[in-house]
């Protein structure tokens, strides 16, 4: 990845102080429940895998996200079926920074901030490798890693799909003694479950007919370096003790061959899940991962860094070398985007506009669902762009696409002149708030598109 145009030495602390918190069950189904905030991001719903799970039939799988950090607590609604609710008044998206009352279905919870300060270590540098940013959450990632990238422990990155992990776990090798030897990556969410084994132990092709022929597998090729295993909540219960004994006495055992191979790997791993959950479900053995998450570090998704996504835009721009850079609007438009797909989905929006200048708007049309205003030219591009899309498809379903763009630009102007109270949206449009939410989770308005 090429490095930014232009570097700035970073001046801020080296350390983040915010106060740790707790959120309480106060009543409903699951009163007493509680869990302890220091930072990480808490996922409260009735699914398994929830940091804090709730019995409540009228809480939704994935009901609310809360996340820490200087500046208090972010709580955000993930498109819930029955809302979320801060002292009475239902809020996509809002941020706690004393003692309040959450209400999610028929669960009301106690948050309330500590006198302990939790204290966050932070990087002086703006990158680690190829991965850049000069948010607090990136510097505290950074400042984790560049303890951890040096020692010979095992590291699981979790994060959304996206946001960097086999970027980070590369630059982990880089920064180890383990440099100048192999980096082996092995994507257990996209191999076939009879595949698992040979493409990580290696298989003796002929063992059983009388014509030997050895095929390696990802352990082997990462002698001496590391072994980065991608998705690794995917790997079957059956491989998950072989695995572990692999780890553990540095050897194996290829499948149709005779005696053990001693082994000199690094184990690196990532997850989209959280493994701590896939543990409590039963679907990861706890002593694998144990051995494991020596070091467990979460990777932010991008909508948790926005401060971060110009100087990205910037330094994808700079590798295209474009004559007509994006324009400081366009800039602050990407920079409010919720980005599901994380700096993947931003990097290809960049390449986008950046091979497509004249059709920019357009370009960010397509991507990101919303209505762009550029320059006439450009303008008057879109319109006949999107006019020949239009009179291609059948009248109902041109008809509705003209009624959704208009729907959903007319309810994010309202809903970010109430500043993001749904209620106070629907008295600004003259409907219900009910009406207004349903239509908000219809079109897939999230908070970040405020």
């Amino acid at each position: 990845m090429a490095q930014p145009p232009e570097r700035t030495e970073l001046l801020h602390s080296d350390v983040a102080r915010f106060p740790r918190a707790r959120l309480t069950v106060v009543k409903g189904p699951d009163k007493g429940a509680e869990v302890v905030l220091e930072g990480q991001a808490v996922v409260i719903g009735s699914e398994e895998s929830c940091q804090l799970k709730l019995s409540d039939t009228s809480v939704s799988r994935r009901h609310v996200e809360l996340s820490g950090g200087p500046g208090g607590y972010r709580v955000r609604d993930l498109r819930s079926t029955n809302g979320v609710f801060i002292e009475g008044v239902q809020v996509l998206e809002g941020r706690l920074t004393e003692k309040a009352r959450l209400t999610i279905g028929r669960t009301e919870l106690r948050f309330e901030p500590e006198r302990q300060q939790i204290q966050w270590p932070l990087s002086q540098s703006d990158h680690f490798g190829d991965a850049f940013g000069q948010s607090t959450a990136m510097r505290r990632l950074f400042a984790l890693l560049e303890r951890a990238a040096p020692t010979e422990s095992a590291i699981v990155l979790e994060g959304e799909p996206g946001v960097g992990k086999e970027l980070l776990a590369r630059a982990i090798h880089m920064m180890s003694e383990r440099k100048e030897h192999p980096f082996a990556v092995v994507d257990l969410g996209s191999l076939p479950e009879q595949l698992v084994e040979s493409d990580l132990f290696g298989h003796d092709v002929g063992a059983f007919t009388g014509s030997r022929s050895a095929r390696p597998g990802a352990f082997e090729e990462a002698q001496g370096g590391t072994l980065f295993l991608d998705e690794v909540s995917e790997l079957p219960l059956a491989l998950q003790p072989k695995l572990l004994r692999a780890i553990e006495a540095k050897e194996l055992k290829r499948p149709g061959a005779a005696g053990t191979l001693k082994l000199d790997v690094r184990v690196l791993a990532s997850s989209q899940k959280d493994l701590e959950a896939e543990v409590r479900a039963g679907r990861f053995r706890e002593d694998l991962f144990f051995k494991l998450s020596v070091f467990r570090v979460k990777v932010p998704p991008l909508r948790e860094r926005a401060e971060d996504i110009p100087m990205l835009v910037r330094m994808f721009e700079s590798k295209h070398h474009t004559a007509h850079p994006i324009p400081a609007e366009t800039v602050e438009m990407l920079s409010r985007h919720d980005w599901p797909g994380n700096v993947r989905e931003l990097r290809n929006v960049v390449e986008r506009l950046a091979a497509f200048p004249d059709l920019g708007a357009g370009a960010i049309a397509r991507a990101l669902g919303k209505n762009i205003d550029g320059d006439e030219s450009s303008g008057a591009k879109l319109r006949q762009e999107v006019a020949k899309q239009l009179l291609a498809l059948p009248y109902h379903e041109a008809k509705e696409r003209v009624l959704e763009s208009f729907e959903k630009t007319y309810l994010m102007e309202h809903l970010k002149a109430a500043g993001g109270v749904v209620t106070r949206a629907a008295q600004r449009v003259g409907l219900p708030r009910q009406s207004v939410h349903r239509m908000l989770r219809r079109l897939g308005i999230s908070s970040s598109d405020e």
